[in-house]
């Protein structure tokens, strides 16, 4: 899950947008490709809903990625296998790292309109 939020000046946050892939249909959502451990794996978020907000003087950005533990959300136990058959019994832990180095830079590309 990545999701975009505005940090105002006084700390405070507000929730801009967010977006939710399951790793396994990064590429293709109606072919599942499991990642492997250890492989470097290249997500794109490309379908964010914006909505117009105007950006308060002096806020800054923050992008969290992070995979997702919700009611809201179909839980992904992490065995490779089917989602929708898959309970506690069969969960694995996930070893989630993030690079965001000279080879592997990040992007965050936000629409923007001047008034």
């Amino acid at each position: 899950m990545a999701s975009v939020y505005e940090i105002k000046n006084d700390g405070t946050s507000v929730l801009l947008t967010t977006q939710t892939i399951r790793a396994r249909y990064k590429d293709d959502l109606e072919k599942e490709k499991l990642l492997q451990p250890g492989e470097i794996s290249l997500f794109h978020f490309k379908n964010f809903p914006f909505i117009s907000r105007v950006i308060e003087k002096g806020s800054r950005l923050r992008l969290i990625i992070s995979s997702p533990n919700s009611i809201y959300a179909q839980k992904n136990y992490c065995s490779g296998g089917v989602v929708a058959d898959e309970t506690a019994k069969d969960a694995q832990t996930a070893h989630i790292k993030i690079y965001n180095d000279s080879k592997h830079q990040s992007v965050l590309l936000i629409p923007v309109v001047k008034n």
